[in-house]
């Protein structure tokens, strides 16, 4: 098993089912999570290496960088509370700036600027985008709205960065063949990928193993071919969003949500981006859903730049006298 499996199952879960939706979980929300208060004291933050730091000084870091990506677990509530308030925190630090989402997609964003600009409301935002419930039932209001919300208040624009879920699953289906041709207007809805990312081809073959284990039976085998397949729809979405981060970029400063298997380690989306803008300074945060405030070695060295375990908060109030 690779040290990204644990942490990332929901990508497979992806994988698996990309024909019918993008990196969904099924399971409840948990409404109040999201109320999680955000101190530097109270939250297990650590550089890549292990290393203690708080979450002050991981935002005042974050704070000179041109690019931050941040890698979630689509169904970790705590993870979205602290989403939302790193993405303010930045986006005030930068007097503004752009919030770059995998939940919506390039044609989407028309309903983004409207709501940026007043002229939809959040329900009527997640209706026309069909987002209500992107990672579980009623998802979107209780995780997601909040990141938007804390971008918008803060001076910040949104970008609805992936491909449309149609060309995904044209290139699952049938591979980069399938696709409109480059003279098309529709080519401007995705992109494709610019570089190899051998690591990350092994890490998803690895993921496709760990779903099809059966208990008591054999190592299943996954084929170059099933690989491949899955492997290109995958790339079209990290290069889609990479690509979108860059035009951001262009004139902003800004910070990118996606699930953790596109960010972290050998994550594609951050490997395309650096092809785009190699000058641009990049920093990555892994939002890991655990309790623990001890390090753990095996699974998260090097696994992102700021490293945050995102039930630790909850777990030392609960623990706290105060309380």
């Amino acid at each position: 098993m690779t040290i990204i499996q644990t942490a990332c199952r929901f990508a497979a879960f992806f994988i698996f089912s990309i024909v019918l939706s993008a990196c969904v979980s099924a399971v409840a929300v948990e409404k109040p999570a999201v109320r999680v208060e955000v101190r530097q004291d109270n939250t297990c933050v650590f550089l890549g290496d292990g290393t203690p730091t708080t979450w002050g000084a991981m935002v005042g870091a974050l704070a000179h960088c041109d690019v931050v990506f941040i890698g979630e677990t689509h169904d970790d509530a705590y993870g979205h509370a602290l989403e939302a308030q790193l993405v303010g925190e930045l986006i005030d630090g930068w007097h503004g700036g752009a919030l770059s989402i995998e939940m919506l997609e390039r044609d989407e964003q028309k309903a983004a600027d409207q709501w940026l600009a007043g002229e939809i409301d959040s329900p009527q935002l997640a209706d026309q985008t069909k987002s209500a419930s992107w990672a579980g039932k009623n998802s979107w209001v209780e995780w997601y709205q909040p990141v938007l919300d804390a971008a918008k208040v803060n001076g910040g624009v949104v970008i609805a960065a992936n491909a449309p879920r149609k060309y995904v699953r044209m290139v699952s289906k049938d591979g980069m063949k399938a696709l409109p041709p480059v003279t098309s207007e529709e080519r401007a809805l995705f992109d494709t990928p610019s570089v190899k990312h051998p690591e990350y081809r092994e890490d998803l073959r690895a993921i496709m193993v760990e779903m099809r284990q059966e208990d008591g039976q054999p190592t299943p085998i996954v084929s170059d071919e099933d690989l491949d397949g899955f492997l290109a729809s995958q790339l079209m979405w990290d290069a889609t969003m990479a690509r979108s981060v860059a035009r951001a970029r262009e004139k902003f400063h800004v910070v990118h949500m996606a699930g953790c298997f596109h960010i972290d380690r050998s994550g594609a989306t951050v490997g395309e981006f650096r092809a785009l803008r190699p000058s641009d300074t990049v920093a990555t945060v892994s939002l890991v859903a655990s309790d623990m405030c001890e390090f753990d070695f095996q699974k998260d060295k090097s696994r992102a730049t700021f490293v945050v375990y995102t039930k630790s908060a909850h777990q030392h109030d609960s623990a706290s006298p105060s309380k």
